[in-house]
C-alpha cells in the first residue's frame, strides 16, 4: 500500500504510515516502546522547562493508539459496510471510557467497542479476532466488546457502567452513520433518563467514597478513585453530558464562574501530571500513591529538598487540589440536582432569621457579600446550623461565598471577640462535632480560625502506623469521641462510653483533640509544644485555670496511657504506682481514657482491637482502684500471689479435684507463677496438667479469647532456644505476638504463655488451632533449633527502615532488667532477639510486644544466670549484640535489593 500523508503529530512517526510488511508483533512492539520512551522523555523535559504539556501528551497517546487501530482495521480489511439486499450490516470501531474521552495515560486501559447493526457473519469475525489477538500480543491492556446495536443498548439499559462508557464514546474508524445512530439512542429518554442517571451516579460516588473512608486525606491516596480524585471530576462531567445531550455545558449554563472552571481544569491537570509520573515509574496499572513510590514521583515532578521534603511538598499540593475538587464537586452536584430533579413545591425556601434561609434543608445566605462584610457571620453560619436540626448541609451558593471570603480574610477569625464567643457556644453544643466542627474543617474554616491549624492541613505522617494526614487524623479523633455517645459506640467501647457519660465538661475534649497533634512538624516534642499553644488558646477564650490546666496536661500527656498499656507490665504494682503518680487525679484519668481510645481508633482502621481494649481497660481499672484505695492499700506482690493461689484452689476443689492433689502439683511452682498468672489461668493450667504426663511436652490453645487475644501455653523442658523456637514457629504461621510470659518451675520445665493475633488484629480462628498446636509440638521436640530463612524486608517497608534503638529502664526494678527495643518490624525479628538472649545465657521473664505501623516498640524483662538484674557491662554487651544481630538481618535486605 502507499504511505498516507504525513500526520501533524508532534511525535515524528504515525502508525498510519506503517507498511503491510511491517505489521508484525516485533515491529509494532518496538514502535510502541519507542513511543512510550519518547513520551516519558518529553514529559521530563517539559517539567524541567516548566511547560504545561500534560494535555498534549495524554491526547497524543490517544491519537497514536487511534491511528494504530485504524491502520490495523485497514490491514485486516474489516469492512465499514457489508452489503445485503435484505439487511445491510454497518460496522464501526468505537473508543469508549477514558479512551473515548481521548485521555490515555501510559498504563491506562484501552477500551474499544466493535459495533454492528446485526450479529457479524463468520467471514468478518475472523479478521476482527485477528485484530484483537494482535493487540493482546502487543501487551496492550485492551478491554474489547463486540456487539450489535440492539444488544449494546440492552446492556446499557441494565448496567450504569456500560451506559457511562457509551456516553463518552468516540468514533475511531468505520461507519459513522451507525455511530450516530448509537449516540441518538443513548441520549434518548428510553435509556437512563437524566434524573435516573443522576441518582445512580451520585449513589455510585457515595459508595466509592466510603471505600476510601470518605476522606481525601489518606496518606496513600488513589489518584483516580479517592474522594477529590479524577473520578469526582469525571462524575460531574458525566452528569452534565447526560443531561445536556452529549456536550458538557457547565460553563454555558452558568453553574460555575470562569474562575471556578479554570480552577477545576488546573486541578485536573495537576492530577494528570502526578498520574503520568506514577505510570512512568511502575510497570503494572495502578493509581495509588504508595509510600515507596512517592519520593521518586516527587523528584520526577521537580519537587526539591532533602529527605522527605519533596514528598511533603507534593502531597500538600495534592491535598489542596483534592480539597478544591471536593468542594467544586459538592457545589455542582447540588446545582445539577436542582436542574435535573424536579424540586418539591412544598419545600420552597424560607427565612430563619435576617441573614439565613433554608433551601431543601440546606442553609443559604440572604446576601452574597455577608461574609465579606462581616467575617464573624462565618461562625454564625455554623452556630445557626446547630440551632436548626432540619438543616443537613450548606447550599452551593453559600459554599461559593465561603470559598471567596476565607481567601480574603485579613486575619484569623479567633482575633475577633464575637467570633470567640460563637466558637465556644458551638463547642458546647452536643452536636458540635458532626454538624459544625466537621463541616468547618471541610470548608477550610478551622484553618481560618485556629492558630497553627493551617500548618497541619495535608501534613504527611511518614510511617505505616498512621493512615491519614495530621489534620484528618485529628478530625477522626473528634468523630471517635462523638461516637462514644452513640448506641454503636456503647457496644464497641462499653467502658469508655460509660466514663465519657460521666465527664463534667466533655466539650473540653474537643479543644484537646484539636490541639493534641497541632505542633507536629515544628521540631521538638509536639506534645510539649502543643500544650503551650493550647494554653494560649484557652486563655484567649476565657477558660478558667482548672479547665485550662486539664486541657494543657491532656495535650502534653496524650500518649502516656497508650504507651504504658502496651509496653509496661500491668501486673506490677510499681508500674501502676508510677502511672498514677503522673495522672494525679481520677478526673484526669477519665478524660485521658476517652482521649486515648479515640486517638488509637482514629489512627487507622485496623489498629483498634480487643487486645488493646483489654490493656487500656485493665490499666484504667487498676489505676482507679489505686486512687480509691490509696497508696498504702496497694497489695504487695506476695499477697497478690497468695490471693490468686487461694482462689484457684477453691475453684479446683469445687470442680472435684482434691486439695492434696492440687497442693502437691503446685509444690513445683514458685510464688512468681501465682503472681504472674490470673486465677482463671492457674485453674486452666491445673485442669490440663494434672492428668498429663509431666515429663512430656504439652501445647494448649485456649478456645476462649484472653484479653482479646488467643492464648497459647507451652509446657516443655526449659532450654536455651525455647523462646526463639516458639517465636520462629508462630512467625511462620503468620501470627503476631503481642505478649509473652515466661515461667520456669523447680523441675526445670517452662510454662510459657504467648498472646497472639492474626495480622488483621483478630483472634486466631478455631479451625487453625490444631495445625498451630502440631507445628509447635514439632518445633519443641526438635533437639536442634534452626531459624527459618530470613525474608527480605517488603518493598513498602523499606522507606521507613529505622536504626535500632535499645534502652535500659533501670529505675523500674533492682531485681530484673527492663530492656526496650525500637526497630523496623519484620518477620523473624523476635526469634533473632531471642537467639541473642540464649547465646548470652540470659533468662527472659516476660515480653510486651507493640507493633507501631512499620516498627516495633518492645519491652523485655530479663535476668542473668544468677537470677539477678544485669550489671552495666552486661547491658552494654547485650545492646551491641542485639544491634549487630538486627543489622545482619538488614544485610539480607541489601543483598536482595541489589
Amino acid at each position: 500500500m502507499n504511505r498516507p500523508n504525513q500526520s501533524t503529530l508532534i511525535y515524528p512517526i504515525s502508525p498510519l504510515e506503517f507498511l503491510d510488511h511491517e505489521i508484525t508483533i516485533d515491529f509494532l512492539r518496538g514502535q510502541l516502546d519507542r513511543f512510550q520512551a519518547w513520551s516519558f522523555e518529553y514529559f521530563k523535559q517539559s517539567l524541567i522547562k516548566k511547560q504545561n504539556s500534560i494535555e498534549t501528551l495524554i491526547a497524543l497517546r490517544s491519537l497514536f493508539i487511534d491511528q494504530l487501530l485504524t491502520r490495523l482495521w485497514i490491514y485486516f480489511q474489516i469492512p465499514n459496510l457489508i452489503p445485503s439486499p435484505v439487511k445491510p450490516n454497518r460496522i464501526s470501531l468505537i473508543a469508549v471510557g477514558g479512551f473515548g474521552r481521548a485521555e490515555l495515560h501510559p498504563l491506562s486501559d484501552i477500551d474499544i467497542l466493535i459495533l454492528s447493526d446485526h450479529p457479524l457473519p463468520k467471514k468478518v469475525e475472523k479478521p476482527i479476532g485477528d485484530l484483537i489477538r494482535i493487540l493482546w500480543d502487543l501487551h496492550l491492556d485492551i478491554g474489547q466488546s463486540v456487539r450489535d446495536i440492539n444488544s449494546c443498548l440492552e446492556e446499557a439499559k441494565d448496567d450504569i457502567t456500560v451506559m457511562t462508557n457509551l456516553i463518552e464514546s468516540r468514533l475511531i474508524t468505520g461507519n459513522s452513520a451507525l455511530f450516530e445512530t448509537l449516540k441518538t439512542e443513548i441520549f434518548s429518554d428510553k435509556i437512563w433518563p437524566s434524573a435516573t442517571f443522576y441518582r445512580a451516579k451520585i449513589d455510585e460516588q457515595q459508595k466509592r467514597h466510603k471505600q476510601y473512608h470518605s476522606t481525601s486525606y489518606n496518606l496513600e491516596p488513589d489518584l483516580k478513585n479517592s474522594p477529590g480524585g479524577l473520578r469526582d471530576i469525571q462524575t460531574i462531567k458525566w452528569i452534565a453530558i447526560r443531561h445536556f445531550g452529549g456536550t458538557s455545558l457547565i460553563a454555558k449554563m452558568n453553574y460555575l464562574t470562569a474562575e471556578e472552571i479554570a480552577e477545576l481544569q488546573t486541578c485536573e491537570q495537576f492530577l494528570w501530571r502526578i498520574r503520568f509520573a506514577l505510570h512512568s515509574v511502575i510497570n503494572r496499572y495502578d493509581n495509588r500513591l504508595l509510600f515507596d513510590r512517592q519520593l521518586s514521583i516527587a523528584k520526577l515532578l521537580n519537587y526539591q529538598g532533602e529527605g522527605n521534603a519533596p514528598v511533603e511538598k507534593m502531597m500538600r499540593d495534592y491535598y489542596r487540589v483534592a480539597h478544591s475538587i471536593t468542594e467544586l464537586n459538592q457545589m455542582l452536584t447540588q446545582l445539577f440536582e436542582e436542574s435535573i430533579l424536579a424540586l418539591n413545591p412544598q419545600n420552597s425556601p424560607y427565612y430563619i432569621d435576617e441573614h439565613f434561609l433554608v433551601r431543601e434543608n440546606l442553609i443559604d445566605i440572604k446576601q452574597d457579600d455577608l461574609f465579606l462584610q462581616n467575617p464573624v457571620m462565618i461562625l454564625q453560619l455554623f452556630y445557626t446550623i446547630l440551632q436548626h436540626p432540619q438543616i443537613i448541609g450548606i447550599y452551593s451558593n453559600t459554599i461559593r461565598q465561603l470559598r471567596i471570603a476565607r481567601r480574603q480574610l485579613p486575619e484569623l477569625l479567633s482575633k475577633n471577640s464575637e467570633a470567640r464567643k460563637l466558637l465556644m457556644a458551638i463547642i458546647k453544643h452536643p452536636d458540635a462535632i458532626k454538624k459544625a466542627i466537621l463541616p468547618m474543617h471541610k470548608h477550610g474554616i478551622l484553618a481560618a480560625y485556629i492558630p497553627g491549624w493551617k500548618h497541619i492541613v495535608g501534613m504527611m505522617q511518614f510511617d505505616l502506623f498512621h493512615a491519614y494526614t495530621v489534620d484528618e487524623h485529628t478530625i477522626r479523633l473528634l468523630l471517635e469521641l462523638d461516637d462514644l455517645r452513640s448506641d454503636e459506640g456503647r457496644v464497641r467501647h462499653p467502658k469508655s462510653s460509660s466514663v465519657y457519660a460521666k465527664l463534667d465538661r466533655p466539650e473540653l475534649l474537643i479543644i484537646t483533640g484539636l490541639f493534641h497533634d497541632i505542633a507536629k512538624g515544628r521540631g521538638g516534642d509536639h506534645s510539649e509544644l502543643g500544650a503551650e499553644l493550647v494554653t494560649t488558646f484557652c486563655r484567649l477564650h476565657g477558660l478558667d485555670d482548672r479547665d485550662s490546666d486539664l486541657i494543657s496536661w491532656l495535650v502534653r500527656c496524650h500518649l502516656l496511657m497508650s504507651v504504658t498499656a502496651q509496653s509496661r507490665d500491668l501486673q506490677d504494682p510499681a508500674i501502676i504506682r508510677e502511672f498514677a503518680a503522673k495522672i494525679k487525679s481520677k478526673r484526669r484519668l477519665r478524660y485521658l481514657l476517652c482521649l486515648t481510645v479515640a486517638d488509637v481508633c482514629a489512627t487507622n482502621e485496623t489498629l483498634w482491637n480487643s487486645w488493646k481494649q483489654s490493656l487500656l481497660r485493665e490499666l484504667y481499672r487498676q489505676t482507679e482502684r489505686y486512687f480509691d484505695s490509696g497508696i498504702h492499700q496497694i497489695p504487695q506482690q506476695r499477697n497478690i500471689a497468695r490471693e490468686h493461689r487461694a482462689a484457684a484452689l477453691a475453684m479446683l476443689i469445687q470442680k472435684g479435684y482434691s486439695e492434696k492433689q492440687v497442693r502437691h502439683f503446685w509444690l513445683n511452682y514458685r510464688f512468681d507463677y501465682f503472681l504472674r498468672y490470673t486465677t482463671e489461668q492457674i485453674v486452666w493450667h491445673a485442669e490440663n496438667l494434672l492428668g498429663h504426663d509431666l515429663t512430656k511436652i504439652l501445647v494448649l490453645i485456649n478456645p476462649a479469647p484472653f484479653h482479646g487475644g488467643t492464648e497459647i501455653v507451652i509446657y516443655s523442658p526449659d532450654k536455651r532456644y525455647l523462646f526463639t523456637a516458639v517465636c520462629n514457629e508462630l512467625t511462620n504461621r503468620n501470627l503476631t505476638i503481642h505478649d509473652a510470659l515466661i515461667i520456669t518451675n523447680k523441675r526445670g520445665f517452662a510454662l510459657d504463655t504467648f498472646i497472639v493475633l492474626e495480622p488483621d488484629g483478630q483472634t486466631v480462628s478455631s479451625d487453625r488451632h490444631q495445625a498451630i498446636k502440631e507445628g509447635l509440638e514439632r518445633a519443641l521436640q526438635n533437639p536442634n533449633y534452626k531459624r527459618s530463612a530470613i525474608k527480605p524486608l517488603k518493598a513498602r517497608l523499606r522507606p521507613f527502615a529505622k536504626p535500632t534503638e535499645i534502652d535500659f529502664l533501670s529505675n523500674l526494678s533492682d531485681q530484673q532488667t527492663y530492656m526496650s527495643l525500637i526497630a523496623t518490624d519484620r518477620p523473624g525479628l523476635l526469634a533473632c532477639v531471642g537467639e541473642v538472649f540464649a547465646k548470652l545465657d540470659l533468662s527472659l521473664r516476660s515480653a510486651k510486644i507493640a507493633t507501631i505501623g512499620e516498627h516495633v516498640e518492645d519491652l523485655f524483662i530479663l535476668v542473668d544466670n544468677n537470677n539477678s538484674a544485669l550489671d552495666d557491662n552486661s547491658c552494654q554487651i547485650l545492646r551491641e549484640a542485639v544491634i549487630i544481630a538486627i543489622d545482619n538481618m538488614e544485610d539480607v535486605d541489601a543483598l536482595a535489593n541489589r
